[in-house]
């Protein structure tokens, strides 16, 4: 998480510095400036956020894979039906964190999304 933070400040020291060079050049008056420092502030808040936000889903997610390949059971909500889901069934697509079901079970070509599986209880 430390590395989002850094590329968020490090975009907004090239953006601030980008502002300090229009007002020296006259390009913008300075209460733009400081208009759009404040706007900056505000995008880069909602970078932070959205970044805290993608950083837990994603935590949830590796979870999850890791609970499937360990061979522990999932279930699994595909439109109207809920499958129960294991390693002896599917197999983890981990480029598109998917479930796909194996030749041999009743399941071939079905694809299931990691994001509508939880740990069975």
């Amino acid at each position: 998480m430390v590395h989002y933070w850094l590329i968020v400040i490090a975009a907004v020291v090239v953006l601030a510095l980008l502002v300090q060079l229009l007002v020296q050049y006259n390009l913008i008056e300075k209460k733009s400036k400081i208009i759009v420092g404040a706007m900056l502030l505000i995008f880069a808040l909602g970078i932070g956020i959205f970044t805290l936000f993608q950083e837990k889903a994603n935590g949830e997610l590796t979870e999850l894979a890791k609970l499937f390949l360990q061979g522990k059971k999932l279930v699994c909500v595909v439109g109207t039906e809920t499958l129960e889901v294991d390693s002896n069934t599917f197999n983890f697509i981990s480029g598109t964190l998917t479930l796909m079901g194996k030749e041999e079970s009743g399941y071939f070509r079905t694809t299931i999304p990691l994001k509508a599986c939880e740990l069975k209880k």
